[in-house]
């Protein structure tokens, strides 16, 4: 369930005005069961508002061939672009504190921005890596670059036959 852009607030994400960011983020399935990836997919597809006047600000998706990974475009709450936020999740998923769960951040360049790319573990198990495409200071055509730089870098796996 999206929220409503036309609020200047929504209780769901603590009140306040809400800051938001248009931009690409992706994520790769490492160790998730197919009821724990579905259900972080779900919570991904919730992400954006539930309506706009502008189409490219809700929420879709793009899914890799093998169906591991997705790429999801929208209007983000910013506040849960967080690791914290991606925590308290995948905490949900498999029913575990938040707070047992570790992660380690690298900065990727795929185009001419920075993605940060999160892998988060437990119990020295990889789980999940999740990719902010060109970072929330990113404007759409700029973490949409970095998407397009990683589609590119990695289009075997995303495309069924060379463009």
């Amino acid at each position: 369930m999206g929220y409503d852009i036309d609020a200047a607030t929504d209780s769901r994400f603590g009140g306040g005005v809400m800051a938001t960011w248009h931009g690409y983020i992706g994520i790769e399935n490492l160790n998730l069961n197919a009821s724990q990836r579905q259900a972080l997919v779900d919570e991904l597809k919730a992400l954006g508002p539930s309506s706009h006047p502008q189409p490219a600000c809700l929420c879709h998706w793009r899914t890799r061939l093998d169906s591991e990974a997705a790429i999801f475009e929208t209007l983000f709450n910013e506040d849960n672009l967080t690791i914290a936020k991606f925590k308290g999740c995948l905490g949900a998923i498999f029913k575990i504190d938040p707070g047992t769960i570790d992660h380690t951040t690298i900065m990727r360049h795929f185009a001419d921005g920075d993605t940060p790319v999160v892998t988060f573990a437990r119990n020295s198990t990889d789980y999940l890596r999740f990719a902010l495409f060109g970072n929330t200071g990113a404007e759409w055509m700029e973490s949409g670059d970095e998407c397009r730089g990683y589609l590119k870098l990695n289009q075997t796996e995303w495309e069924a036959e060379e463009i």
